[in-house]
């Protein structure tokens, strides 16, 4: 998809003159999110070195950088502060008429549109979402599930009305932005869990002599980052031994429930598991992490229908 500008509050598609692909925006505001090339490369699923020109090229396009690169993070530049939002509005204007011209635009607030991290789009959003139906009437719901940049990337975008994520202090979230106002709806815990032996005991301990395997998430997930830090916290880094390695909490539970190791866990992921037997915790105090739930919006999203549950959740909270 092409463009041309006519100032930095009006674009145009064009077919002739300068050149803008689509892709270059959604690569900016990835980098703004995240701030380091890497990261940025590897939510949008592509290499860092084409990742890189890609950015280099939007700026020849603007005609003057858009990223401070003295710094690490990287921040915007004033002219990539100015020009963020009307990278949101391109964005939006394209994928609202995309979608009207393949049909699938819904009715004005018939449908509130939330992404959330995948743990909590299965554990948490089908329970949240009914118990708040029960005083507001039936919701109409649509849950994209997605990894921690892609949560990010969707509110930031504004294709999303709401983000479900995990937050922790040591976690750096979406910047302090009155765009994107967030609050803590729900507490939860990072606890470790053991496949159940027959007599109900825990297949494996943290306080034994014998190493336990490892279930782990991605180094760079929230929840990699939560155990890790309890790892290096405890001193249980030194006590285990890899074993297997995915993005998803479920499938860890998953793997879990199968014996092949220890996994860190949100209570409210493993909580039926739990009290079914077939999960035994195996942590304490000392070896789990609180963690917080967190709802975020888009200002940029208004109409009656998010308003509507936006003050409801306000109120509550």
């Amino acid at each position: 998809m092409l463009f041309t500008q006519t100032g930095l509050g009006s674009t145009q598609l064009t077919n002739v003159g300068d050149m803008m692909e689509i892709d270059w925006l959604e690569d900016f505001l990835a980098l703004s999110a995240a701030g380091v090339f890497a990261k940025a490369a590897d939510a949008r699923n592509i290499s860092q070195s084409a990742f890189t020109r890609r950015i280099k090229n939007l700026e020849y396009w603007i005609g003057t950088p858009l990223f401070d690169r003295s710094v690490h993070p990287v921040v915007l530049t004033q002219a990539g502060q100015a020009f963020r939002p009307v990278a949101h509005d391109m964005i939006n204007t394209l994928s609202t008429a995309r979608a009207e011209a393949k049909g699938l635009v819904r009715r004005e607030g018939e449908v509130l549109d939330f992404v959330a991290l995948h743990t909590l789009a299965i554990s948490y959003f089908p329970g949240w979402i009914t118990s708040i139906g029960k005083t507001l009437g039936p919701i109409k719901s649509r849950v994209v599930a997605e990894n921690f940049s892609g949560c990010v990337e969707a509110i930031l975008s504004g294709s999303s009305d709401f983000m479900l994520c995990y937050h922790h202090p040591t976690v750096p979230m979406i910047a302090d932005d009155a765009r994107y106002p967030s609050m803590k709806i729900a507490e939860d815990r990072m606890v470790a869990v053991s496949a159940a032996a027959p007599d109900g005991s825990a297949r494996y301990r943290l306080d034994s002599e014998e190493p336990f395997p490892l279930l782990s998430y991605t180094r760079d997930s929230f929840l990699g980052k939560m155990t890790n830090l309890i790892l290096e916290r405890t001193g249980l880094r030194d006590r285990c031994v890899f074993q297997y390695e995915n993005s998803v909490c479920e499938a860890l539970k998953a793997a879990s429930l199968e014996g092949m190791g220890v996994a860190w866990l949100p209570m409210a992921a493993a909580e039926r598991e739990l009290n079914e037997g077939r999960l035994v915790k195996i942590s304490d105090d000392g070896s789990e992490n609180p963690i917080s739930i967190h709802l975020y919006r888009s200002m940029e999203r208004s109409r009656s229908d998010v308003e509507r549950f936006w003050s409801y959740m306000s109120s509550m909270h």
